[in-house]
């Protein structure tokens, strides 16, 4: 379990830490309120209500943000998005099941570990740090993990991966670059796998400093050895928090989530809104120099996740998910004091350009399956940069939040409605086997039982009959982290 004496004393004659009860407050209600978990656990044969596929063989693993310590009161308002990653994995194997979840041991988590108190300031804003950390990663490895080339990759876009044991969770490199190759201060949350060659394709923004407007691009083949490496540069420095990937292409689209230095230099959050620029769609081909690729203008756009990609000659179509507007309300809106109220709910938009056509100036967009609304697209991720059919999305239904199957060959739609006060985080698909066709198999991921103290249930669905609700239900005794994403790894892919 935790250390639940890792505190500090925050004001003079009191003892322990706490986190603020105020709304919009970095790990805000603290242990009470739900804002911070900071439990490391474990359960050896956790409780399965129902049946479980008796050849399901695998881990998913996972990984969040969890506040590690309060913030100083001047950067209290920090995000969630800044907490520490925490990840944490579901074995699965001869129908038991074992959990694990640790604290990523990144340079900075060890720093506030060892001071017992917060020393990074604001969300990205290196200017708001204690000076005893400069030169430290402030990276914090909370959003996505992946398995490739042997080892477990837990990955925050504004810092280089680190890696994590498979078995134990336990952080075997805080500062990974993939044996040199990785130059940049930088690397995605959101790689991409190849679909026939195994090849990791990932890239890093502000790759060479803060506010930046160059990119990284770095594939390495199945051992982990890298065979393509380039630069590009971004009509302007901007988030780019996925891409896309095919056979022949690589795209990105740029967010007019802009670096604000006079904002951080105030002691603000790294980025604010600015539709007044454009998105970009470029497209390089894979293998060709950096200074190949094309930029489509068109209208501002927020996409962040990739559901999937495939080239058919000199055309690439990208489908992620997006909305015309701020979808991170956490963000402000330049100009304003304030971004919008809520989350804007994306639909699933598909963007297609010709490259053989030399007189494009813009690229095509149109919207699909236009009543289906959410986030965090996904596919089977065997499919990668092939053409695909299935789609997953976390969507918003008529009862809540549900997860939602998309057939592109079809246009049919089937959806996983939890019960009232259960709430779905995303999903990620598991093949019923090794060689199952595209998208049969099964969704997993955690089940947030509101009415039920906040407890959490890892539920299997088939996609076959995703109305029919779980196969089996993983039931735990309490509440664990959050998590941005996860990722399934077959269990003939894992060390014995």
């Amino acid at each position: 379990m935790g250390d639940v004496r890792d505190s500090v004393a925050a004001t003079p004659g009191q003892t322990g830490i706490l986190f603020p009860k105020e709304p919009r407050t970095f790990g805000s209600g603290g242990s009470a309120g739900g804002g911070v978990n900071r439990v490391e656990a474990e359960i050896v044969d956790c409780e399965v209500e129902g049946i479980l596929p008796a050849d399901l063989d695998g881990t998913f693993f996972r990984v969040g943000p969890d506040p590690q310590y309060p913030k100083p009161p001047q950067f209290a308002h920090d995000i969630d998005f800044d907490g520490e990653g925490h990840a944490s994995m579901f074995r699965i194997k001869d129908g038991h099941v074992d959990f694990r979840s640790r604290f990523v041991r990144t340079q900075r988590w060890k720093a506030q570990r060892a001071a017992r108190r917060s020393l990074f300031g604001m969300y990205r804003n290196p200017m708001t740090d204690d000076p005893s950390v400069a030169g430290l990663s402030r990276g914090t490895a909370n959003t996505q993990v992946f398995f490739h080339h042997g080892k477990l990759l837990a990955f925050k876009e504004d810092s280089p991966p680190v890696v994590l044991d498979p078995t134990t969770l336990e952080t075997i490199d805080d500062y990974y670059t993939f044996g040199g190759a990785l130059q940049g201060e930088t690397y995605t949350a959101h790689p991409k796998i190849d679909s026939e060659t195994g090849d990791l394709i990932g890239f890093g923004y502000e790759a060479k400093g803060l506010a930046s407007d160059d990119v990284e691009v770095l594939s390495v083949d199945p051992q982990g050895k890298a065979n393509w490496h380039t630069w590009i540069k971004l009509p302007y420095a901007c988030m780019l928090h996925d891409f896309a990937v095919t056979q022949q292409h690589i795209a990105f689209l740029t967010i007019p989530l802009v670096p604000d230095l006079e904002r951080m230099k105030a002691g603000g959050v790294h980025f604010s809104w600015d539709d007044s620029v454009p998105s970009y769609l470029g497209v390089l081909r894979r293998g060709d120099d950096g200074a190949n690729i094309r930029w489509f203008p068109g209208p501002a756009l927020m996409c962040t996740h990739t559901m999937g990609a495939w080239s058919e000659g000199d055309v690439i179509h990208v489908d992620m998910d997006g909305a015309e507007v701020n979808q991170f309300p956490f963000f402000p809106v330049r100009g304003a004091q304030h971004a919008d109220e809520g989350m804007a709910p994306g639909q699933i938009r598909r963007f297609t350009v010709d490259l053989a056509d030399t007189t494009a100036n813009s690229f095509k967009t149109e919207v699909l399956f236009p009543d289906v609304m959410g986030v965090l697209a996904r596919q089977d991720d065997r499919y990668h940069t092939l053409p695909y059919r299935y789609g997953f999305m976390l969507a918003f239904g008529a009862t809540g939040p549900c997860w939602t199957m998309v057939d592109h060959h079809t246009g049919e739609k089937s959806v996983y409605a939890p019960p009232p006060g259960s709430v779905p985080s995303e999903m990620c698909f598991v093949p019923r086997s090794k060689d199952a066709p595209e998208g049969d198999g099964y969704l997993i991921g955690i089940v947030t039982r509101k009415m039920e103290g906040g407890r959490s249930d890892l539920v299997l669905v088939d996609t076959r009959d995703l109305a029919a609700g779980p196969v089996a239900t993983i039931k735990l005794p309490c509440r664990i982290v959050g998590q941005v994403h996860g990722f399934w790894v077959p269990g003939d892919s894992l060390p014995d």
